[in-house]
């Protein structure tokens, strides 16, 4: 699970945690905005003010890092279907950090913003698939994260390069399974 955690860490929260929160050209107030003001805009329901409160508390950057209060932001922002805080409140319970270690809780935030378009949430599930063995459904979210659309242009070339490494130990008929479950969840989300 270290591995697993080390290599999530090294791959995906160093860009997830510099996601805009859905509109880039309102986020820069955000970015720039002081704590109080952005906490009192976060404790009215805006969602801008939410995610980059959180990102600032579990980062640390002009105020006291604090992994708890960042999930607990993460958390009001993904419920309002801000894929970047969904990617990140996902990772945060794959690594336990502000909130008890819970995979099947990261998973479900990490779909759900991979619902969103995120391919980074598309990506790292495809890298836990891989690292629990499991080829034919690490080949699905590696095939979802490398479609055109997707948020990050960078994360679908290494998608489409891991669909290539994986398709050299999968058999035809795992490649078509694996392709089908992809088509099958992209038309139903």
């Amino acid at each position: 699970m270290k591995v697993l955690k080390a290599v999530l860490l090294s791959t995906i929260l160093g860009t997830a945690t510099l996601a805009s929160a859905q509109n880039p050209s309102s986020n820069s107030r955000f970015e720039t905005m002081d704590i109080a003001s952005l906490t009192s805009q976060a404790s009215q329901g805006n969602h801008h003010a939410q995610f980059f409160l959180a990102k600032r508390l579990q980062k640390g950057e002009g105020v006291q890092k604090d992994a708890n209060r960042a999930a607990y932001w993460y958390t009001r922002a993904a419920e309002q279907n801000i894929a970047p805080a969904q990617l990140n409140l996902g990772i945060m319970y794959l690594r336990g950090e502000g909130v008890k270690a819970d995979m099947a809780t990261g998973r479900k935030w990490l779909e759900s913003a991979a619902h969103l378009g995120d391919n980074r949430a598309s990506y790292a599930l495809a890298m836990i698939d891989e690292r629990q063995q499991r080829l034919v459904d690490a080949y699905k979210w590696y095939d979802l994260s490398s479609r055109d659309g997707m948020l990050d242009d960078n994360i679908r070339g290494k998608a489409q390069a891991k669909i290539g490494q994986l398709a050299l130990n999968l058999s035809s008929s795992d490649i078509e399974k694996a392709k089908n479950s992809a088509n099958r969840w992209f038309q139903s989300h």
